[in-house]
C-alpha cells in the first residue's frame, strides 16, 4: 500500500525556533535497553498527530491490524486508531493510556507495527507519525502564527540512549536527520543541524 504525506509538512513561510539546550545533544536510540518505552509510557495520552495524517493512519490498520495483539485490535475496532484531546489535539490511540494501540511485541520490546510493515515492504511513503518518528523532538505550535518550537522532550527511560551518543559521539539532531527532513525538507534541516553545531559549545 502507498501512503503519502505531503512534504515537506510545514509551508516556507513557517518560522521555526530552536531550543538552545538541544545544540550539542549526543543520542542514539537503544531499543534493547530502553525496550521501546516511549510507546509505552503509562498514563499519558497518545502520541501527537497532524490532522493530515489521521485518514493515513485508518488505512494503515488495515495493513498492521495482523501484527497488533487482540487487545489493541478490540480498541481501534471500537473507539478508532485515533483520538481527539481535549485540548483540540489528536493523538493515537492507548490502551487504556498506557502503550500506544499500534505497539507489537517482540518479547519484551515494544515494536511500532507500521514501522514494522514499513521496513517489510508491506507500505510505502510513511513510516510511522511524524512525531514518533521525530521522538525526542517535539515541534510544537506557537501563539505566533505559522511559528514552532523545536523542543528536546527529556525522559529518563532515554538515559541509555544519551549514553550511547555519548559513547558513540552521535550528535541528536544528526541521529534525527532523516525525520527532520521528512517533517522539514533538506534545505531547513541542513540549517537546523549546521545552526546547532555552530552553537554547540555556547
Amino acid at each position: 500500500m502507498k501512503l503519502e504525506l505531503e512534504l515537506p509538512i510545514y509551508p516556507a513561510n513557517t518560522h521555526f525556533y530552536v531550543e538552545q539546550e538541544i545544540a550539542g545533544e549526543r543520542f542514539a536510540c537503544d531499543l534493547g535497553a530502553c525496550k521501546g518505552a516511549c510507546c509505552t509510557i503509562p498514563g499519558g495520552q497518545g502520541a501527537p498527530l497532524l490532522q493530515e495524517e489521521l485518514a493515513i493512519i485508518e488505512e494503515v490498520y488495515a495493513v498492521v491490524e495482523k501484527y497488533l495483539p487482540e487487545q489493541a485490535r478490540r480498541a481501534i475496532e471500537q473507539k478508532g486508531a485515533w483520538q481527539r484531546e481535549l485540548n483540540g489535539e489528536f493523538t493515537v490511540r492507548t490502551i487504556d493510556g498506557n502503550e500506544c494501540a499500534f505497539v507489537h511485541w517482540d518479547g519484551d520490546i515494544a515494536l511500532c507495527s507500521i514501522q514494522t510493515a514499513y521496513r517489510n515492504g508491506e507500505l510505502q511513503g510513511y513510516e510511522k507519525p511524524i512525531s514518533c518518528h521525530l521522538y525526542p523532538f517535539r515541534i510544537d505550535a506557537m501563539v505566533e502564527k505559522d511559528s514552532y518550537l523545536i523542543r528536546y522532550d527529556i525522559m529518563s527511560e532515554c538515559d541509555p540512549a544519551r549514553e550511547r551518543g555519548d559513547k558513540e559521539d552521535i550528535v541528536l539532531a544528526e541521529f534525527l536527520e532523516l525525520p527532520l527532513v521528512r517533517a522539514l525538507g533538506s534545505e531547513r534541516t541542513k540549517i537546523l543541524i549546521d545552526h546547532l553545531k555552530a552553537n554547540a559549545n555556547d
